[in-house]
């Protein structure tokens, strides 16, 4: 039976962001997705879960907090934490010189749509995506 639901808390460690990717590709392959999506949502989430683990927390360990939905013909991924956010003054485009800077801009490339909300008590990271797999499993 497949969950249509998945949640996950782990400390924001990158092997451990790496077990949540493994994880959520397993909770992915019970859907039915094509390989591109599944990519694409597996790509984007891993960007969200390295930045948690390589900015949240630079004074210390904190923790990374995975959900996943699948509602109707979408797929939702939150990626949460409850670290220092995302300074505003940080640019969100490609080239400028930053700690990285590619991965919120990859981000908005693969999902169908995201947002960020971040302060000083966290971020979210909330991914959407409308895989054409999802749309047509009705149909038949």
């Amino acid at each position: 039976m497949v969950t249509s639901t998945f949640e996950e808390l782990a400390p924001a460690l990158p092997n451990e962001m790496a077990g949540l990717r493994r994880k959520l590709t397993h909770w992915l392959g019970e859907l039915p997705l094509d390989p591109g999506s599944t990519h694409d949502i597996t790509l984007a989430t891993y960007e969200a879960l390295a930045n948690v683990a390589a900015h949240a927390y630079p004074q210390g360990n904190g923790w990374a907090r995975l959900e996943a939905a699948r509602k109707g013909d979408a797929v939702t991924v939150t990626v949460t934490d409850t670290g220092c956010g995302i300074p505003a003054t940080r640019p969100r485009q490609p080239g400028l010189r930053t700690s990285g800077g590619r991965g919120l801009v990859l981000i908005d490339k693969v999902t169908d749509q995201s947002d960020i909300e971040s302060g000083d008590h966290g971020t979210t990271v909330r991914m959407t995506w409308r895989p054409a797999a999802l749309r047509d499993e009705g149909r038949a």
